[in-house]
């Protein structure tokens, strides 16, 4: 794919036209998404692209350690800048049909009109995740702070000892019943740690405690189809509460093997690209945003 871009730039420059009359012209892009080649193994590719008029932006800069990181970043928010030169370029094009991009073979149809690449500029980069493990609880309110850091990525709380901590675990207590499900919502923010539901009224939020109803049984063993969800399982068809939540049936039942629910994430990341000192001269403005990219990945965890 490398080689493939390479040859399309090529072509690109040999193929645009600039009779040296340089106009200055305000671009819109806002409403268009920021989207990235995939299949590029040496460097990262991102565009916008319109059809009317035929024009786009682009910024490629190389895979890196560094780089890497703005997509799959460790920490939140991760920020980086980096020079635009020869391995960093950016582009405004025009053409005479929308253009494409990611394309292992070149549409022969598409003729580059114009082509400016910037002469200087910075670009810079935050890349943020807020819930990692998307249960409605913010990484950072996922941590009790012992260590006094307050980052939740050293020594990370981990309620039920399974190795994953709480703020990429679904199921932070190990009841299988999932910590978003383990909210009745009074304040409508969505969130288990704000208004928490504390059944049994012990100052524990069900989210964090095995043992919801505080009958002797373990919420996971009040699952009476066995289907590893005690939040279907009724005493009778007319009770309002599943028996996991029912102090007045405490009833064990034997879980199959294995006896937890797979858990997965998802993690979203936001990589938010600007441009400083841009030197672009058809470009009216010398700060570009230049858009915000959406990574979600999805993480399966199975601690049975």
């Amino acid at each position: 794919m490398r080689n493939i871009f390479v040859t399309l730039f090529s072509l690109f420059l040999m193929m645009s036209c600039n009779d040296g009359d340089i106009i200055t012209v305000n671009i819109d892009f806002d409403d268009i998404a920021l989207e990235l080649c995939e299949n590029d193994i040496s460097n990262y590719i991102l565009y916008k692209t319109k059809s009317d008029p035929a024009e786009s932006l682009s910024l490629i800069f190389p895979r890196t350690t560094a780089n890497d990181l703005i997509f799959n970043p460790g920490v939140s928010p991760y920020e980086i800048s980096f020079d635009l030169g020869t391995a960093n370029v950016f582009n405004y094009r025009t053409y005479n049909q929308e253009p494409e991009f990611c394309t292992s073979i070149p549409n022969s149809n598409i003729i580059i009109q114009e082509d400016y690449e910037a002469q200087g500029g910075t670009v810079n980069v935050v890349a943020d995740f807020i819930d990692s493990d998307d249960d409605g609880i913010p990484n950072e309110d996922e941590d009790d702070n012992l260590d006094g850091d307050n980052n939740y990525l050293t020594n990370p709380l981990d309620t039920d000892n399974d190795g994953l901590p709480n703020y990429i675990d679904q199921d932070d207590d190990n009841d299988n019943v999932l910590t978003k499900d383990e909210d009745d919502d009074g304040d409508g923010d969505g969130n288990p740690a704000t208004g928490f539901r504390d059944t049994d009224s012990d100052g524990i939020p069900d989210y964090l405690e095995e043992d919801d109803d505080d009958d002797g049984t373990i919420t996971r063993l009040e699952d009476e189809d066995e289907n590893r969800n005690p939040t279907d399982d009724f005493l009778t068809d007319t009770d309002d509460l599943p028996r996991y939540r029912n102090p007045n049936t405490n009833q064990e039942f034997l879980a199959p093997s294995p006896e937890f629910r797979v858990v997965s994430y998802t993690r979203t990341i936001r990589s938010t690209f600007t441009i400083e000192n841009l030197g672009l001269e058809i470009i009216s403005s010398d700060f570009l945003n230049f858009g915000t990219y959406t990574t979600t990945e999805t993480f399966t965890y199975d601690n049975n």
